[in-house]
Formats: structure tokens, C-alpha cells, sequence
């Protein structure tokens, strides 16, 4: 353990790792199993977090624990960058074949990103990390978990990964894709009672198309997701009615989305369907999905398609966009899916864990130094000039419904509004939303084709704590709308 006395003079901590610290004063020490706890405390990372970090390959090299309180600095070493109110973290270069990241939790369970920069020491790597101490606690409950545990203490992790590639010049799309192809495969299913959590389960591909014809309901996933994973809120009896109502015409579509965009999700689905085949199909949509589905409802548009869309549920839907999908925010959109996996408690709040592998999937893809955006995520920048225009070509025949929410939270969830440099406070300002997307993206949408969606075909939770981007189908009146709304007998 090393003392912070508040001056910019640089702190060995053992290991090749080195703190600057100026204006902290308090002690810093590594904790090599920072993010599996230790034995007499409870684990600062969730096993939701630790899985996560497994599955995508990071590995934990150095933690880094830091207990302190802001004083202004002292001393006459004070680098420039530390004017900003930064730390500077030193730890040795692995070399371009071991990418390294880390990752940051603050007093008030604030979990960023960080990559790294040139050092001035030859052989080491050097990451800056804002060091103001939060000044006003935030009061947690009984329930509150994981990183939210850490509460008062600076927690850093440094983790590595085996790089893809060299990822200076080349294309984050490509990265992606090459992600994506492994964890994020095109897949048409089923989504039978006791399959739908499970991953790959009624594949149509080695299932075959039997009895597939005719009026189906159709599931389709949001960004970094999976079926599996963003509709498991769904009880199995109530999916179990849904495909009784649609006499076992019930499917979902996996698809990537970050490398492609909504019309070629939607190309690719329609590559899918054996040509002999004509479906009619009602379209349960989340987040990033809503596109995708207005998306597929232009294609179907077209002479001699196989598919005709009917209807449209959009939950959670960026049709207007989401600031968060702009290139400048992309860090920020991780930042908001990586603090939430920790801060929410188990249940209704839960995020997918499917969900955080692809923000991990993003993290590899920054940390790589990619260049250019990721055209999936791009599709949902307010600026992109095909959000005015997708679906426009399905016409007022395909009836629309939205399901939204805003978002109020309490407790620990304080601390993603009240700290200033929460993503939700820079990116939407005053403006309502779920913590993802704006609040009247799903239903509002003024002036795209079809929108906005009539008040009698709108479920709006209004402000609630209980309900957010990444919970509606773990509600019970999503699930009676979906019961009313997704009847093959409709239109």
C-alpha cells in the first residue's frame, strides 16, 4: 500500500505500475483479484460482469484500489493533463498482440471505459482517469449488488485481451463483423414454450420449414442482443399462448448489429425464406429491432415477396434515433450498459448478459484502435437521414403500436443522473428517456411514415423506477398488450 499525499509525484505500487495522482490524498494499493472480490468481502464485480468478462477473453493483468479524499494539489510536479482534474496509471506495454483496457468504478458505482495513450516512459502504457472524489453519497438499499458495493473507493481494473488483429487503419466494421460472426450468427427459429431462452434452439435451417406458412408472429431483437436474451422475460406461459393463437407460427430472428445495417438485416432475412413460402407476419420488436422491422416491412413491399408485414409492436424503438448511437457518444453508450449490469439488482431491472458481451465486443473493437464508425449503430444517430424515410414504402396498411417508458431512477441508480459526467445528463439532457433511447422515439416520432402511433395503440408506462430499457418484457402489461394486440384473426 502507497500513500497519496495530494502532489503529482509518481507512486511505485509494485509490478511495473505506477500512480500520479495529484489533489488525492488517501492511499492506493493493487489488488490483483479486484474484480473476483476477496474472501472476507463482498465481490466488487457481479458474476453477471465477471462471466461476461470471461466469455470475451478480458483477463484482469492489474488492479488497482484506490481510497481517498479531493484536496487541492501541492508540489511543483504537477503535469499539464492534470490541470484537467485527471489521474495518469502506468503499467507495462504487453505488446501489440495483447491489447490492454481498463476499466474504471467510482465512489458512486459509475463504471467508464478507458483506453490507452503514448507514455513517456519507454516499454508501459499510461491511461487517464478523472479523479474527482464524488462529494455527496448516494444512499444504496439491501438489494443494491456488485460494483455498487464498492462505493467510496476508486476501483481499477487494467484487463487484456487477445487482439484479433492489428487494429490501427482498419475498418471497426470489419472487426465487428468478425465478432459478430461467431457470437452474433444470422439465425431463423422457432420460438416455441422452453425454447425461447435458449440459444440456437429451433433452428429453421436443420429444423425445416413444416407447417411454416401463412399468418406467423415474428421476434426481433435491439443492438449488442440476442432472442434468447431480450425477450427470456417473457413467461413461457404466456409465450406458450402466443403460439397456440398462431398455431406454432412463431419466430424469432437473431441477426448482427453493429456491422450491418437495418436493411441489410432485412435483406438477409428475406434470403432466408424459401422462395415457395408466403408469411404474413405480425412483428414483435425491441430497441434497434423497431428499424430492423421497418426495415423488413420495405422489403416487403416489393413485388413477388415472400413476406407481408401486418403489424408492428415497437418497445423500446430509436425510431426518431438515439444520441447515444452518434460516433461521439459511442463510449458513452457502452459506459451506460456497463454501469447498469452493476448498479441494477436482480430481477425485473436485469440487463441481458448477451447484451454486455456485445458492449465488450465494442470495448475490443475501441481498444484496437479501429477506425470509422459501426454502420449497425450508426442507423440510430439522430443525424442519419435514413431514419426519415425507413418504412415508408410499407404505406398505411401495417398497423403500429409502441410500448415506452421514462425512467425515474432511485437509490443507488441516483448516482447515473447526479454525478455530472453521467452519460444520461450529456447526452440527453432534460429530455425523457428510458436510459437508452428518448421516451418518445417508440410512439412519437413525428413525421416518419406512419408516425406518430394513435394513443389507443400506445402502452406508455410514464415515469416509473421499475422500468427501463432493457425490462419490458418482464412486466405483466407487456405481456397482456402483446396477448391483445398479436392476434392472427387482426387485419
Amino acid at each position: 500500500m502507497a500513500d497519496l499525499d495530494g502532489s503529482g509525484i509518481p507512486v511505485d505500487l509494485g509490478a511495473g505500475v505506477t500512480l500520479v495522482a495529484p489533489g488525492l490524498l488517501g492511499t492506493a494499493e493493487r489488488a490483483p483479484e479486484l474484480l473476483g472480490g476477496r474472501a472476507d468481502e463482498e465481490p466488487p464485480a457481479t458474476p453477471a460482469l465477471s462471466d461476461a468478462l470471461a466469455r470475451a477473453g478480458l483477463e484482469q493483468v492489474h488492479g488497482v484500489q484506490i481510497a481517498a479524499v479531493e484536496v487541492p494539489a501541492v508540489g511543483t510536479d504537477v503535469r499539464g493533463p492534470h490541470d484537467e482534474g485527471l489521474l495518469l496509471l502506468q503499467v507495462p506495454d504487453l505488446g501489440p498482440d495483447s491489447p490492454q483496457v481498463l476499466l474504471q468504478v467510482d465512489e458512486e458505482g459509475i463504471a467508464t471505459w478507458h483506453f490507452p495513450q503514448s507514455a513517456t516512459t519507454p516499454g508501459a502504457l499510461e491511461f487517464s482517469v478523472p479523479r474527482e472524489v464524488a462529494t455527496e453519497p448516494v444512499d444504496g438499499t439491501s438489494d443494491d449488488r456488485g460494483l455498487a458495493a464498492a462505493i467510496g473507493r476508486k476501483l481499477l481494473s487494467v484487463l487484456v485481451f487477445p487482439a484479433l488483429e492489428q487494429g490501427v487503419g482498419v475498418l471497426a466494421r470489419v472487426l465487428a463483423g468478425r465478432y459478430e460472426k461467431s457470437s452474433r450468427p444470422y439465425r431463423l427459429r422457432t420460438f416455441a414454450p422452453g425454447e425461447t431462452r435458449t440459444p440456437g434452439a429451433g433452428d429453421l435451417a436443420a429444423r425445416g420449414w413444416d407447417g411454416i406458412d401463412g399468418r406467423a408472429l415474428l421476434f426481433v431483437h435491439g443492438t449488442f442482443a440476442t432472442s434468447h436474451g431480450t425477450f427470456s422475460g417473457l413467461s413461457d406461459d404466456v409465450v406458450g399462448q402466443l403460439w397456440h393463437a398462431y398455431d406454432g407460427r412463431v419466430l424469432a430472428f437473431d441477426h448482427p448489429s453493429l456491422s450491418v445495417t437495418p436493411q441489410d438485416n432485412a435483406t438477409q432475412l428475406f434470403a432466408m425464406i424459401p422462395p415457395e413460402r408466403k408469411l404474413d407476419v405480425d412483428i414483435v420488436s425491441h430497441s434497434r429491432g423497431g428499424l430492423v422491422a421497418r426495415a423488413i416491412a420495405d422489403a416487403a413491399a416489393a413485388p413477388g415477396s415472400p413476406l407481408q408485414v401486418r403489424s408492428t409492436v415497437f418497445v423500446a424503438a430509436p425510431n426518431a434515433g438515439t444520441p447515444l448511437a452518434d460516433d461521439a457518444h459511442i463510449k458513452a453508450f457502452i459506459d451506460r450498459m456497463t454501469t447498469m449490469l452493476n448498479l441494477i439488482p436482480d430481477g425485473p431491472f436485469s440487463l441481458p448478459a448477451d447484451i454486455l458481451s456485445g458492449v465488450l465486443d465494442v470495448v475490443k473493437i475501441l481498444a484496437a484502435g479501429a477506425v470509422e464508425g459501426l454502420p449497425g449503430l450508426r442507423a440510430m444517430d439522430p443525424t442519419d437521414p435514413g431514419l426519415k424515410t425507413l418504412g415508408g414504402a410499407a404505406g398505411p396498411d401495417v398497423a403500429r403500436y409502441a410500448i415506452d417508458t421514462e425512467f425515474e431512477p432511485t437509490g443507488s441508480l441516483l448516482s447515473l443522473t447526479r454525478v455530472k459526467d453521467a452519460a444520461v445528463d450529456l447526452v440527453f439532457g432534460q429530455k425523457a428517456n428510458d436510459l437508452v433511447v428518448p421516451t418518445d422515439g417508440a410512439a412519437g416520432a413525428a413525421g416518419l411514415p406512419g408516425f406518430p402511433v394513435p394513443p389507443e395503440r400506445r402502452l406508455a408506462f410514464g415515469r416509473s423506477s421499475t422500468v427501463w430499457h432493457c425490462s419490458f418484457f418482464s412486466q405483466p402489461q407487456t405481456a397482456d398488450r402483446l396477448r391483445q394486440w398479436c392476434r392472427p384473426d387482426q387485419g
